[in-house]
């Protein structure tokens, strides 16, 4: 049996992006502030408190989001085990036959493995991604799906 957890790397991520769109937003509402300054008729008041309006509840939304995802894998893991991948999340235990499995496809940039898709007999397909020791995780899913990897 092994044993796949989501890395600080994933988790550090996250909160980089969320950082990030935070800090675009905040840069957006300056812009229409300082438009505003410059021009009042073209950009109005109402268009600043618009897009500040905006922008904060989507980022507030974003911000709930990314809680909400680090609360779920805090004791999150995946589990190869003979015949299949189990998926524990907050007690709750899900299993996935590898008979359900059409096909395995790696996703790399630059050389890098940056996410796996399980492909369904139901034409769904499930995306493994933010786990520590991606690479051991695609061998074992290589080792027990052989002839289904697609380019």
């Amino acid at each position: 049996m092994e044993r796949f957890v989501v890395g600080k790397d994933e988790k550090r991520r996250r909160w980089t992006n969320a950082g990030w769109g935070a800090l675009f937003s905040a840069a957006m509402v300056v812009a229409v502030s300082f438009g505003h300054q410059q021009d009042p008729e073209r950009y109005s008041s109402f268009l600043f408190w618009s897009v500040a309006s905006i922008v904060t509840t989507l980022n507030l939304v974003n911000l709930i989001f990314l809680l909400r995802y680090l609360r779920a894998i805090g004791d999150h893991c995946l589990e190869v085990l003979p015949g299949k991948l189990r998926f524990l999340t907050a007690g709750k235990c899900s299993e996935l036959e590898f008979e359900q499995v059409t096909a395995l496809r790696l996703f790399r940039r630059r050389g890098e493995l940056r996410h796996i898709q399980l492909l369904l007999r139901n034409n769904r397909g499930i995306r493994l991604e933010g786990y520590q020791d991606l690479e051991r995780l695609a061998q074992c899913l290589q080792d027990a799906l052989p002839g289904k990897q697609m380019s």
